[in-house]
């Protein structure tokens, strides 16, 4: 399939329509950020706290890097680096929202979510505990690239419309598949197959009430069926998805499946993204939870695939 190729105007429409609620979630991140880190008297400190944090989770041989990041963010001033990151989410929501220069919102985008995965992701770090998630800017840069794909088709004229690169298209699911296959590899270590429950209870301390009595009685149900079976079922339900990402096979069942599960995720493990402080839910880029951005990539996914792979 070459850009000149043609793509139903249905699935243009649900493109277009799912890239403008992409750029509603770089919006919502603006806002959130810049009442944590531009607004207040603690806003300088939750957005040192913010930069802060990776430096002291990842190995000794990543930390130069970061405290060269960071020595160079205090050097500019915190206040300017924080009220740039603002700027850059609103005309990024905004590009992305209008489908204005779209395709060269989404390539910033991508370099901009990787630079944002080393400074306030610390490359996923730490990858101990049981923690399994690489980040989610990682997720937001899928995210981008699936954009770019489908940047052709975002502008239809008539009854049909340009069709996504399909060589982008195909680098986007092969990196998501990649993404969900290194998540289930850590899902098979000790520290998270042992202690799956504590996965589930360590989020508790902080949330408001009705989620933690939510996430009691998940507990309850996990040490009734077993910790270890739930461990190992949700470690063949990612592997199951990574293969068929990676496979481009049974996708009208896998997508909907891993739709499923990332909210199932959601509601447990991430405690619906909770707790809502200024310093943590959003202003690191997570809207309300990680899990949440793995869904945009899963619908990009479902809209445009079919079509895709028919051209």
């Amino acid at each position: 399939m070459t850009s000149a190729a043609r793509y139903p105007v249905a699935q243009a429409r649900a493109l277009r329509n799912l890239t403008g609620l992409f750029g509603v979630v770089w919006l919502v991140n603006a806002a959130f950020q810049a009442k944590g880190w531009l607004i207040g008297p603690s806003a300088r400190a939750h957005f040192l706290h913010a930069l802060g944090k990776p430096a002291t989770q990842v190995p000794a041989w990543i930390q130069p890097l970061l405290g060269g990041i960071d020595r160079g963010i205090q050097a500019v001033g915190p206040e300017i680096v924080a009220g740039l990151m603002v700027v850059i989410a609103v005309l990024l929501g905004l590009a992305l929202l209008t489908r204005t220069k779209v395709a060269f919102a989404a390539r910033f985008g991508i370099v901009y979510s990787l630079i944002c995965w080393v400074v306030l992701n610390g490359f996923g770090f730490p990858y101990s505990g049981g923690q399994t998630d690489p980040g989610v800017f990682m997720a937001y840069a899928i995210a981008f690239l699936f954009v770019l794909a489908a940047a052709p088709a975002l502008q239809p004229q008539g009854e049909v419309a340009a069709a996504p690169v399909q060589r982008l298209w195909n680098a986007a699911r092969i990196w998501f598949g990649l993404l969900w296959l290194f998540d289930a590899a850590l899902k098979w270590l000790p520290a998270f197959l042992l202690h799956f429950r504590s996965q589930i209870t360590s989020v508790i301390p902080g949330q408001p009430h009705w989620i933690a009595a939510w996430l009691g009685f998940v507990a309850q149900i996990v040490v009734a069926v077993g910790p270890v079976l739930v461990a190992v079922v949700v470690g063949l339900a990612e592997i199951v998805i990574a293969v068929g990402l990676l496979a481009r096979r049974w996708l009208n069942l896998i997508l909907p499946f891993a739709f499923l599960y990332s909210l199932a995720v959601w509601a447990t493990a991430e405690a619906f993204g909770g707790p809502y402080t200024a310093a943590g839910t959003g202003v690191r880029g997570n809207v309300l939870g990680n899990v949440l951005i793995y869904l945009i990539p899963l619908v990009f996914l479902w809209v445009g695939e079919r079509a895709v792979a028919s051209q």
